[in-house]
């Protein structure tokens, strides 16, 4: 049956040639990730827009129109979107809100010496799949370091990752918020510091033998407003 959610936008993320959008629903406080009945189910611009064309920012208070509930193995968060319905924005939260979403928990999912050649904790094994009962995080951070890297493929776009510490473990995760990786990209290969922020965290679908582990948003105190009326 279909429903009217407002989400607090966590995530606009890249996903193939579109977006991959979640928040956290304002009424159960349990994450909603909107996919579309397409195969890659990531979301289109006509599908995510606003009536004046733009674009669902992150803290957007944002009500959609969801079809029903599509668990995609450990992803239980997704819900098919309504593609005829447009999403309105109610309004915003501001940094005080958002530390009262924030997710305590000991590990990312599973860690292991299992890593990517430029990554640190960043992927889980297919085997280790019944033991994955979420895909979405939402945790806070003292600070970040940013690495622009050349990829393997001369051919691709420079590499986003994010590098950080949470409860005593080391990750580097590849960073998919379209905002923080275009901005990085065009200041080219290095190293550049964030400080206090929270980090949407995302456990994608299987890519030859692992899920990665993805940096689906970053929001920094700083550029953060302090309220946090809707």
């Amino acid at each position: 049956m279909a429903v009217v959610k407002e989400l607090i936008c966590l995530a606009n993320s890249r996903k193939h040639l579109g977006r991959c959008i979640a928040g956290i629903d304002v009424e159960s406080n349990a994450w909603v990730r909107p996919v579309s009945s397409r195969q890659t189910h990531e979301v289109s611009a006509a599908e995510r827009q606003y009536r004046d064309g733009t674009e669902p920012q992150i803290l957007d208070v944002v009500s959609l129109r969801l079809l029903r509930p599509k668990r995609f193995g450990f992803q239980t968060e997704n819900w098919i979107l309504d593609p005829s319905s447009q999403w309105v924005k109610k309004g915003r939260i501001g940094w005080g809100a958002l530390c009262r979403l924030e997710q305590k928990t000991k590990r990312l999912w599973i860690n292991s010496e299992d890593s990517s050649r430029k990554g640190k904790n960043d992927r889980v094994a297919v085997e280790q799949e019944f033991v994955l009962v979420n895909s979405l995080k939402l945790i806070r951070v003292g600070s970040v370091t940013i690495e622009v890297d050349r990829p393997y493929d001369v051919n691709k776009e420079l590499e986003v990752r994010a590098k950080f510490r949470h409860e005593g473990s080391t990750y580097i995760l590849k960073v998919t918020d379209a905002v923080y990786e275009e901005r990085f990209r065009a200041l080219g290969v290095g190293s550049y510091e964030l400080s206090e922020s929270f980090l949407t965290v995302s456990l994608g679908e299987e890519f030859k033998g692992h899920f990665y582990k993805m940096v689906a948003a970053i929001i920094e105190r700083r550029t953060t407003e302090p309220g946090s009326d809707r």
